[in-house]
């Protein structure tokens, strides 16, 4: 039968190749989506390694034209007003460098033997609590570490994964902008956004005066929005400042992300509008092909055959015209992580690969189904009659 197939395959190969063009151009602009959302809901699928529920974020109006002694008691004053309302349950100095602020500070050197390149985040000896961070090894920032011999600094797993894979580097030295000792390793710190490119990250200790742009505030669970005044009033009157911005920190993370997931919903509609079209158009196809050829399917049942040959028939056909399409489709497609075109792991792109032929072959067999069923049911006498 696979001989004969091809054989009409042949025959029709003008019909056969549009429809082979139509599907290998689906499964190309599927392909390419498919790599672009698998690459990206990797992303998501890594962990922030803090927490944003419950917990809000104040961006502290600028300080700077405060002397050194006045800036020391008004971040004394304000840590301790809030600590005092007990809707706060802790915080944190996060700086200019907080969750979703938008700015980023980044390093490398190669004093260490090895070229690197990281993430900067300054943080207080409180950020921990605040955000609920993971640590996976040694501990987080101290009061002490101010005074310690060696400045402390804590990296993220990504860094270890980096640049010391299989290592331990607690207590260890690292030579950057001096040297310094490494105290700890935490779980992550996407501060960037769910789809931000997962980074070595490296935190620098800074006292809260050096660090007061921003304060992250954790939360009583349930607290209300309309805490928001009573907290605005407390942190105008002790900054004597009216340019304090509040903000809450799920919230910020869920606009961050809006945009990333309209672009996956678009993309998506444009592939399922796309689906819906070859589906309506092989659809047409092969019912068009049935009608034509009623004549030869009355011809083989006359022979001998029954509905269940015809079936295979018509849906072996398409589904061999697919595959070819398909083949040809994949040798464009593979030369994407052959050739390193991107920078997207090459695994996205075969991952990518087989869901797209997986969704083309499925929605063709489908499709190809009912006018199969149909063509079974055509009669020798049907067929000479139309005839």
């Amino acid at each position: 039968m696979i001989t004969h197939i091809l054989k009409l395959i042949w025959n029709k190969k003008g019909s056969n190749a549009l429809m082979m063009l139509e599907i290998f151009l689906s499964f190309l602009v599927l392909f390419f989506v498919l790599a672009y959302v698998f690459f990206n809901l990797e992303k998501t699928s890594a962990p922030l390694g803090f927490a944003t529920v419950d917990r809000w974020q104040v961006r502290v109006d600028d300080l700077s034209e405060l002397d050194s002694i006045s800036l020391l008691n008004t971040i004394q004053n304000l840590e301790s007003n809030l600590l005092a309302m007990d809707e706060i349950e802790a915080l944190s100095f996060a700086g200019e460098i907080g969750p979703f602020s938008g700015s980023m500070w980044s390093s490398g050197n190669d004093e260490n033997g090895f070229n690197f390149n990281t993430l900067i985040v300054p943080a207080d000896h409180t950020l921990d609590e605040a955000l609920d961070m993971k640590m996976v090894e040694g501990r987080w920032f101290e009061e002490a570490d101010a005074n310690a011999t060696f400045d402390p600094i804590i990296i993220t797993k990504a860094f270890m994964d980096e640049y010391y894979p299989g290592k331990s580097m607690v207590d260890s030295t690292f030579i950057f902008n001096g040297t310094r000792k490494i105290i700890g390793v935490t779980e992550a710190y996407k501060y960037r956004g769910e789809f931000a490119d997962v980074r070595p990250t490296l935190f620098v200790f800074k006292k809260p005066v050096e660090n007061a742009s921003s304060i992250v505030l954790k939360m009583k669970p349930g607290t209300p929005t309309s805490f928001e005044e009573k907290l605005s009033t407390v942190v105008n009157a002790t900054t004597k400042k009216t340019g304090n911005i509040i903000e809450n920190l799920e919230k910020e993370r869920i606009a961050d992300s809006r945009e990333s997931w309209m672009i996956f919903i678009a993309l998506l509609s444009v592939c399922g509008f796309l689906c819906i079209n070859v589906a309506l158009g092989l659809f047409g196809v092969l019912w068009y092909n049935i009608n034509k050829r009623k004549a030869e399917i009355g011809l083989r049942q006359a022979l001998g055959a029954d509905g269940i040959d015809i079936t295979k028939q018509f849906i072996l056909e398409v589904m061999f015209v697919t595959v070819i399409a398909l083949l040809i489709g994949v040798f464009f497609a593979i030369q994407v992580p052959l050739l390193k075109l991107t920078e997207y792991p090459n695994e996205m792109f075969y991952k990518a690969m087989l869901y797209a032929s997986l969704i083309i072959l499925t929605l063709v067999f489908i499709c190809a189904l009912f006018p199969s069923f149909q063509a079974a049911k055509i009669t020798p006498a049907n067929s000479l009659h139309e005839d």
